[in-house]
């Protein structure tokens, strides 16, 4: 909001706020002015057995000084008061108006009618006014800098609101999770889901994944002897649970018994892979299909997989 814009916010709260007030105390001038009319009126009325007013119907013309006077000692009663008695019957002080405004009301006795006329000041401003309105500017400042600030602080996060939705999507790459310290599998976008594996497929598996990341085109036939490559990283990953405070009783034989070795690890991965079976080409150690396949074509290697497609945690 600019200083011109501020300006016209703050006067605009400004106007209404006087505008009411000044309503307001008009109001309750006028309800205070009609409380001091009836009082003069009750006066008046008791004093009328008194009063030596003129009488048309009994052809009485009335003491006009006595009722002059009797004018001049009320108003005088009444000089703390924005209402003064002008007139009562014919009789008259003639006060001038010099503003103020002039109200009849009537009077009935048994007789006659009594007119009396009132001379009743309007008084719109007052010296102790300059204190309302220095306190209504202020409000409608301190109001203004408010609205401001709320105006702001609301575009502030409807921006902030656009350009988070117009930001693309990154999507988080689904990736398999060892953990070594748990020894467990687990993918990155779900840990409720894990599965547990022994010591020698968790090796295992973690050297085939590190040797095919570096062979990529390597053959592993079941048929023969596991490379010594491998074995030699299936045998760094057993050192490094001992070293990570697992109880292990003996090293395993890492090239005995891989055919159980590899559904040990795929057991484990159709867990884990329960909702992501399309990861199954890149983790899964391919199974022999088709009469002697298992001799001639089949490998178990991980030919598909990468290093950024593995996270190990322990390692």
């Amino acid at each position: 909001m600019n200083n011109k814009r501020l300006f016209g916010v703050t006067l605009l709260i400004f106007s209404a706020a006087l505008l009411t007030f000044k309503l307001s105390s008009y109001l309750q001038q006028a309800q205070h002015n009609d409380l001091i009319m009836a009082d003069i009126e009750n006066r008046i009325a008791l004093d009328l057995p008194r009063l030596d007013l003129s009488n048309r119907f009994l052809k009485h013309s009335g003491n006009y000084d006595a009722i002059t006077g009797y004018l001049q000692r009320l108003n005088m009663q009444l000089i703390q008061q924005p209402i003064q008695v002008n007139t009562i019957n014919d009789v008259s002080l003639a006060l001038t108006k010099n503003g103020r405004e002039s109200r009849i009301e009537y009077l009935e006795t048994s007789d006659q009618k009594v007119a009396i006329t009132f001379l009743i000041e309007t008084r719109w401003w007052h010296i102790s006014d300059i204190y309302i309105v220095i306190a209504l500017l202020l409000f409608a400042f301190l109001f203004s800098k408010w609205a401001e600030l709320i105006n702001r602080t609301s575009l502030k996060y409807l921006a902030l609101k656009e350009q988070v939705e117009q930001l693309p999507l990154i999507n988080v790459q689904v990736k398999l999770v060892i953990d070594l310290q748990a020894k467990v599998l687990a993918i990155n976008d779900n840990a409720e889901i894990k599965a547990g594996l022994a010591n020698k497929p968790l090796c295992f598996y973690l050297a085939l994944i590190e040797f095919c990341v570096e062979n990529p085109d390597v053959t592993l036939n079941q048929n023969k002897d596991v490379p010594d490559e491998l074995i030699e990283l299936a045998n760094k990953y057993f050192y490094r649970l001992t070293q990570l405070g697992h109880t292990i009783r003996k090293r395993p034989n890492f090239t005995n018994s891989l055919e159980k070795t590899l559904s040990e690890i795929r057991a484990a991965l159709d867990e884990v892979l329960i909702e992501h079976s399309q990861l199954k080409e890149i983790y899964y150690p391919p199974k022999a299909h088709g009469e002697g396949s298992r001799s001639r074509l089949h490998s178990y290697g991980l030919s598909n997989i990468k290093a950024d497609d593995i996270e190990v945690i322990g390692k």
